[in-house]
């Protein structure tokens, strides 16, 4: 019993808080989602402050306590962007077509950027120009045109010419809109502060626009696959 006394008698505020506080930020350090690890790190400071304001060093429980203060404001900032959001009608049908890779928040942050038009009727984009602008479809339809044949047609959620936008080379098909349509763009130079400041937006976008690549390679082999096999019953081979 002695022992055990003289055990706890060892034992004082200053040292669990000052332990609880470090043991804390190393379990925060394990975390793998920031919001976990944002909670964590204000009890550990909040421990590490009173344990300052305890031992009378009031330089450190004054840094102590502004950490906290700011792991406060990211926490309600992350709870806030990951509440439920409601989508327009219309909205949620071109986000769960390419933008699903996004939260709601982020696709709408990405969106309310872009630059709308309305009631354009003509050609969008013409074939072998530089285009500066990702474009999606948000009203109407518009035909893709290769040397005056139509090889495809574009509606709502959709991306526009991505691929000349990517590589920055001039189009390899015209865009035509024969009847009024609408569509929201973003200019190359937006995107490049989107890629600067905010890098995992960034890559969340391109994995939006390879999804719609991949769309587009997809139909036009099931497109192609019937007429080979027809051209191969009218021409079989001996």
């Amino acid at each position: 019993m002695s022992g055990l006394a003289g055990a706890l008698s060892l034992i004082t505020l200053d040292g669990v808080l000052v332990n609880l506080g470090y043991g804390l930020m190393l379990l925060a350090l394990l975390a793998r989602d920031i919001l976990w690890l944002r909670l964590i790190l204000i009890l550990a400071q909040s421990c590490l402050c009173s344990y300052a304001l305890h031992s009378g060093a009031t330089n450190v429980a004054a840094w102590n306590g502004l950490f906290v203060a700011i792991n406060i404001v990211q926490v309600i900032r992350i709870l806030l962007e990951r509440r439920a959001v409601q989508l327009p009608d219309g909205l949620d049908r071109i986000y769960a077509l390419n933008f699903s890779v996004m939260t709601v928040p982020e696709f709408l942050g990405l969106w309310r950027r872009a630059d709308a038009v309305s009631d354009f009727t003509g050609e969008l984009l013409a074939q072998g120009a530089l285009n500066d602008r990702l474009i999606v479809m948000t009203e109407g339809e518009v035909r893709v045109v290769v040397h005056g044949h139509e090889v495809a047609r574009l509606g709502p959620g959709q991306l526009v010419a991505e691929m000349s936008f990517l590589t920055d080379e001039p189009t390899s098909a015209a865009v035509v809109a024969d009847a009024p349509v609408s569509y929201r763009y973003w200019t190359r130079s937006a995107l490049e502060r989107t890629r600067i400041r905010k890098p995992a937006l960034w890559s969340k976008l391109q994995a939006a626009i390879g999804r719609d690549l991949v769309r587009k390679i997809r139909h036009a082999d099931s497109q192609a696959a019937p007429s080979a096999e027809a051209e191969l019953r009218e021409h079989p081979t001996t």
